[in-house]
């Protein structure tokens, strides 16, 4: 059974208090954060070192519990239930704005933290982006696992694109070029500034053959706008393009682009 989780869970959120609270002893961490909307609670350990790291990560919001686990092999397996339940359940907007308040509380803590707490904040902040429309169940072996990093492109611009049912990758109208960089956002709800008639202007253009640059809000950064975290790649750069260039985040449209990052967050290191 597929369930929507917008609704707290009352069970879950009775005894968390207002703040971030965090049980750290550098292998495992515990904690709980909670503002005016929301009420999470997160648990991750970390095992081994080099080619056998090993991590769990697990975060309760809304009535479900999301979860990631990389064995010593790399292969990574997530998921995504109702809490007390193996009932199926989806991603929704206020999940979304769940996870993203619970990675910039985290993001306060600076870039360095423990590594169960760095996999914690990795994890709340790609799946802020986490679309409505793909299954929180899912698995992506070592043997298919990769990523870019596109470290060595930070401050340039790099060729963005991604394609949907009317263009496909690398046409005029879905293709642009991205300052890859950890700049802030703008004042408009993508946070992007895009070259139009020789003016830089804050706004999302749809699929405008005629935009050929874009600027701002970490563009290329995995993960939802700007953060802690510097890890930069092809595959985050690119659904960034999607959300970012007449898609929302929710949009299925995207979900390709987003499951090319899926595994990112876990493995692509921090450019600064």
């Amino acid at each position: 059974m597929l369930t929507g989780c917008a609704e707290p869970d009352d069970a879950v959120e009775a005894d968390i208090e207002r703040g971030l609270f965090i049980d750290d002893d550098g292998a495992s961490v515990s904690g709980t954060f909670a503002n005016e909307d929301h009420a999470l609670r997160f648990h991750g350990d970390v095992f081994g070192s080099g080619s056998g790291f090993e991590f769990e990560v697990q975060i309760e919001l809304n009535g479900m519990t999301i979860s990631a686990r990389q064995d010593a092999d790399g292969n990574l397996e997530y998921d995504g239930r109702a809490i007390g339940s193996d009932d199926s359940t989806q991603m929704t907007e206020d999940d979304r704005l769940a996870l993203a308040a619970l990675s910039k509380a985290l993001d306060e803590l600076g870039p360095k933290i423990s590594p169960p707490l760095e996999r914690i904040r990795g994890f709340a902040n790609m799946w802020s982006e986490f679309p409505s429309s793909m299954d929180l169940r899912g698995q992506v072996s070592a043997s298919f696992r990769s990523y870019t990093s596109i470290c060595g492109a930070m401050n340039t611009y790099v060729e963005a694109t991604h394609d949907d049912w009317s263009h496909g990758r690398w046409e005029d109208k879905s293709t642009h070029y991205a300052y890859v960089s950890m700049h802030g956002p703008g004042p408009c709800s993508d946070g992007t500034y895009f070259l139009k008639n020789n003016s830089w202007e804050c706004y999302e253009p749809d699929h405008d053959a005629t935009i050929e640059y874009a600027y701002g809000n970490c563009f290329g950064r995995c993960g939802g706008g700007c953060g802690s975290s510097s890890q930069m790649t092809y595959d985050c750069l690119d659904h960034d393009s999607c959300v970012r260039f007449g898609h929302s985040i929710a949009s299925f449209w995207c979900d390709d682009e987003f499951s090319s990052t899926i595994d990112d967050w876990a493995s692509a290191p921090n450019c600064q």
